[in-house]
């Protein structure tokens, strides 16, 4: 069950579940989000790293970033998700109010104090008419600017530690997307047999070394379009020696094909 309130640059639902899932709901989005847990039981992955939400807790989530989250048990789970991109924000505010995306801190509890619950219950009670969209941006400035508060008093804990050598995969993997990257290719680079490191890799991620690479290659790919890029030269930028690979996978992943990606959305 779920309410939910759409706009051009912002999507925010607040959802209620009873339901266990086995597995992590792993995905990689081309927007930001802003993740808000109430109650219940689940675990959240984070490109490799765990964390326990505790009630009224947040995690934020830059666009490009690896993560998904499990329900534990059948307890009722709330949360509120918000996804939004930067063309939501005024330009000249956007970098100040998105700079704690980037940190490497993302995790905040007990972040009660700072009314983001009120903000998300304001932003759902804007009206589907022409003042919508105006309003939710109004909203949303302001409660990003609470974050940006919140992330320079920092309240940051309850990251399970995922190993060094995972850490560095990852690292390298995000800095090398336009790179041809083969488990052979990386197993002589971290000294690890080929089994053993995607074994690792899923482990922490809980997805393949493979399949890591093609959500984050179509997310660069996706940024570059919006901004003006041709999509075969997006495409080959991003790692994809074929174009038809590459339109395939964009297609299944966001659900669109590159030809139809508006500029600056």
């Amino acid at each position: 069950m779920a309410n939910e309130v759409l706009t051009e640059y912002a999507n925010l639902s607040h959802s209620f579940s009873n339901i266990a899932t086995d597995e992590y709901a792993l995905h990689c989005h081309t927007v930001f989000e802003v993740y808000y847990f109430i109650r219940g039981q689940v675990s959240y992955l984070v490109e490799g790293k765990r964390y326990q939400p505790t009630p009224h807790s947040v995690l934020l989530l830059a666009p490009g970033t690896f993560h998904g989250v499990r329900v534990e048990s059948s307890q009722l789970y709330e949360r509120y998700a918000l996804h939004f991109q930067k063309d939501a924000l005024i330009g000249p505010r956007q970098q100040l109010l998105l700079q704690p995306f980037y940190d490497q801190d993302i995790y905040f509890e007990g972040v009660d104090a700072f009314h983001l619950e009120e903000y998300f219950r304001s932003m759902l009670e804007c009206e589907p008419n022409e003042q919508q969209q105006e309003l939710m941006s109004i909203r949303l400035e302001g409660m990003l600017s609470q974050i940006v508060r919140m992330h320079r008093l920092g309240n940051t804990s309850g990251v399970a530690q995922q190993s060094g050598t995972i850490d560095q995969i990852i690292s390298f993997l995000n800095l090398s997307l336009g790179e041809p990257i083969t488990l052979e290719s990386l197993s002589e680079r971290f000294f690890l047999s080929k089994n053993h490191l995607n074994c690792l890799f899923k482990q922490a991620t809980g997805t393949t070394v493979r399949n890591y690479l093609i959500h984050k290659r179509v997310a660069a790919a996706h940024e570059m379009i919006r901004l003006g890029t041709p999509a075969s030269i997006a495409a080959e930028r991003c790692g994809f020696g074929d174009y038809s690979a590459f339109f395939r996978a964009y297609k299944k992943i966001l659900g669109v094909s590159p030809t139809n990606v508006s500029r600056g959305k």
